[in-house]
């Protein structure tokens, strides 16, 4: 598989999965206590938008043949890397703090592990975009 491949494969398992778990954060009992957060709201869908965007646009602009793009991608990486401990974290607190049921205890489960994924995902995009 050629690099431009590789960063463009990376690019969108990170994007993909830090979305599924954004939305999967939005399903938790943790989002009823927020007013922004819920499934479905505005504040759903922006934060859906700024963090996809963030992995997209760099992704369209490296498509285009700007090369710098791919460090600026591994930069909004890195930076998206310190939120993914910190959600199943609290994904993870949270079973403890708000779910009061079976379902909540699930949706808890399944959001910190979808956090913990994305954690895996995006620390493996540097060993496999970064090879010659």
């Amino acid at each position: 598989m050629k690099e431009k491949e590789r960063v463009i494969l990376w690019t969108v398992i990170a994007a993909v999965l830090f979305g599924c778990e954004l939305i999967a954060v939005t399903l938790t009992p943790l989002a009823k206590t927020g007013n922004g957060t819920r499934f479905g709201s505005a504040g759903m869908y922006f934060n859906l938008i700024m963090c996809g965007g963030s992995y997209i646009v760099p992704l369209v602009l490296y498509c285009l043949n700007i090369r710098l793009m791919k460090y600026f991608i591994g930069c909004v990486n890195a930076l998206w890397l310190i939120c993914h401990p910190v959600i199943a974290g609290v994904c993870f607190a949270g079973i403890i703090m708000t779910a009061s049921g079976p379902a909540e205890y699930l949706r808890c489960i399944i959001a910190g592990g979808l956090a913990g994924v994305s954690f895996a995902a995006a620390v493996l995009w540097y060993p496999m975009c970064r090879k010659k």
